[in-house]
């Protein structure tokens, strides 16, 4: 028994050993990789929500939301539709507080709380309703579609 698994072991070193067998297996691993590569690139990661009990997680092996998706997580505070509809033009993260320090009066004098509008902002921007330029955040088409839709 010992000398089949030596003989064995002999034969795998004797094929290292051999350049072709590794050229060979150098490629074929090049080659696997680069296809997996570019199938990724090719195809794209898809984005969107999944839902488990209440939260919202987005992963990228989701494909887009629907419009009842969307309206959905859009509604979930009055505070997401309000914020879709000042940034119709453009504007900075500034604004937008006293934007809503001006709708909300409990806000009126600080504006409204830069944590909360910074999650309010990152869920509408992952949820496809608003973008961000570099220096300030506008409505996107479907967001803007879907408040005028539903909420004139």
């Amino acid at each position: 028994m010992m000398t089949t698994v030596a003989l064995q072991f002999d034969e795998i070193v004797g094929l290292l050993a051999n350049a072709g067998f590794v050229w060979t297996l150098l490629l074929a691993t090049w080659g696997a990789v680069s296809y997996s590569f570019m199938r990724h690139r090719r195809h794209g990661p898809k984005v969107g929500p999944s839902q488990t009990a209440g939260a919202v997680s987005f992963s990228l092996t989701k494909p887009r939301l629907s419009e009842e998706e969307i309206f959905r997580i859009l509604t979930t505070t009055e505070t997401n539709i309000q914020i879709v509809r000042i940034c119709e033009t453009p504007r900075t993260a500034r604004e937008i507080s006293k934007g809503l320090g001006d709708i909300y009066p409990g806000h009126k004098e600080k504006g409204f709380p830069a944590e909360k509008l910074g999650e309010h902002l990152a869920n509408l921007e992952r949820l496809g309703a608003v973008k961000f330029n570099g220096e300030k955040w506008a409505a996107s088409d479907i967001g803007m579609k879907m408040v005028r839709k539903y909420f004139g």
